[in-house]
């Protein structure tokens, strides 16, 4: 071996040029080539913006019905409701997608609830607010009450800055770099569970919030909506 090494062999590399600009990429592309393998699955991607969540709807014809849902949160922080109305929203037009959707390389965004419905009078919520943070992967269920229509709903979270003292957290720092961008991304999949094929007790409804360390845990739970959520970071 130090024969080889000590031989006095070489070998000439030349200069690298300039690498043209078609075989630059944006922080986009590499992002989309990250999550290629989940898009190519039943998951689908969404874009979160803020002022703009993005809205699945689900029809539920029988009460007792199962909805599951199983997302990711790849970027930024985001807020999960869930909503029913027995009024069906009104699918975004074509001619205005600017408007109600967005459609890009990385994910859609779909807005549902007309920004003339009212909480508590066109629509109401199902299960408390459930803030999600960067990384973390939510599984979950509710047991449907009534028939109609389901509104799943991630919407972009802000944290609000500290108000107990001038000197900034270290959480309102991150806060304010993730606002700088104003957009999170999920990937997510949902499923209807009809009554009569759903057999258990309430332990197969149980939900996990995970991040990625499973070092410590929480458990709370919903009586009203038939549902529970553990999470871990």
């Amino acid at each position: 071996m130090k024969k080889i090494c000590s031989s006095g062999v070489w070998c000439e590399v030349p200069e690298g040029g300039l690498v043209p600009k078609s075989l630059y990429r944006t922080a986009e592309e590499l992002e989309n080539e990250d999550i290629k393998l989940w898009t190519e699955t039943i998951y689908q991607s969404a874009s979160v913006f803020k002022g703009a969540p993005h809205e699945v709807l689900i029809q539920i014809v029988d009460a007792s019905s199962v909805i599951t849902w199983d997302f990711d949160v790849c970027k930024g922080d985001i807020v999960f409701n869930i909503f029913h109305s027995k009024r069906a929203p009104q699918p975004p037009k074509k001619d205005s997608l600017g408007a109600h959707s967005i459609t890009s390389p990385g994910g859609n965004n779909v807005q549902l609830i007309d920004k003339v419905w009212q909480l508590g009078r066109d629509y109401s919520m199902v299960e408390s607010p459930l803030i999600c943070k960067e990384g973390e992967s939510v599984q979950g269920s509710h047991v449907t009450r009534w028939p109609g229509f389901y509104i799943l709903q991630w919407k972009f979270h802000s944290m609000p800055a500290c108000a107990t003292t001038n000197l900034p957290r270290v959480d309102d720092v991150l806060a304010s770099l993730q606002v700088s961008s104003h957009k999170c991304k999920v990937m997510y999949y949902t499923e209807v569970i009809g009554s009569e094929d759903f057999r258990g007790s309430m332990t197969s409804l149980e939900s996990s919030h995970s991040g990625f360390s499973q070092l410590s845990a929480a458990t709370t739970s919903s009586s009203q909506s038939h549902s529970s959520s553990m999470i871990s970071r």
